[in-house]
């Protein structure tokens, strides 16, 4: 009779590479101090949505439909006659949106641009020179020139006016002289005045002395309120 004896079996087991894993995140009290080292964890979410739409309608973004939005410079969205590019007309409102208002007004003025050159009354002679003008803007500003001669023996005023001045504007009239043909003579201003509605006068003489004949300049400015809809007149006599 055979005896069975139990078969053992042995499995293998590596005890060499076992390792402990310690959280470095939080101090356990039992190995020292946590480790305050950078995380450089990184996951391997690779996750890349995005928006790759191509939409490129401009109904959020031009809300008067007058072709440009407001990402694009229009800066009254609400208003399809203000955007850029627009005509900037007497109406109060900066219509092309480039931060000054109606100055495209003075498209109805016969003298502009005058701003720099003045415009060219003629020579102030036996007849009075006149223009009519307006200030479509504060910061527009009006020039006119006319030619004066000083014969001998000829005494004279020379008176210029400005009027038809709108009631709640305040505008300003300086008179110079460009050339002269006296060295005795400064160049420069002569005289200057403003005011609030109504009109405004400035005037030289030549009794005697120095030969006043040159170019002289009237200048018209608006210190405050100045209408694109009111017309000036401005008039130079020599009496």
């Amino acid at each position: 009779m055979r005896l069975l004896l139990p078969t053992l079996v042995l499995v293998a087991c590596d005890f060499s590479a076992a390792t402990a894993t310690f959280l470095d995140s939080a101090d356990t009290g039992l190995w020292g101090d946590a480790d305050t080292d950078t995380d450089t964890d990184t996951d391997t979410d690779t996750d890349t949505d995005s928006d790759t739409g191509s939409d490129t309608g401009t109904e959020d973004r031009d809300g008067d439909d007058d072709g440009v939005g407001w990402d694009e410079g229009d800066c009254d969205d609400e208003d399809a006659q203000v955007h850029p590019g627009a005509l900037d007309s007497c109406d109060g409102v900066d219509s092309d949106c480039d931060g000054e208002i109606d100055e495209a007004a003075g498209i109805s003025d016969p003298y502009e641009p005058n701003d720099v050159d003045g415009a060219q009354l003629g020579a102030l002679e036996d007849s009075d020179r006149s223009a009519s003008g307006l200030l479509h803007n504060d910061a527009d500003v009006d020039r006119f020139t006319f030619e004066l001669s000083d014969d001998w023996f000829d005494f004279f005023e020379v008176s210029v006016v400005l009027s038809n001045i709108p009631s709640d504007g305040t505008y300003r009239l300086t008179l110079n002289r460009l050339t002269t043909v006296d060295d005795d003579l400064p160049l420069g201003q002569m005289d200057q005045a403003f005011s609030t509605g109504g009109s405004i006068t400035l005037s030289f003489s030549d009794d005697s002395g120095p030969d006043e004949s040159g170019t002289y300049e009237c200048v018209v400015e608006a210190i405050a309120n100045a209408d694109c809809d009111s017309t000036y007149l401005l008039t130079v006599q020599k009496d």
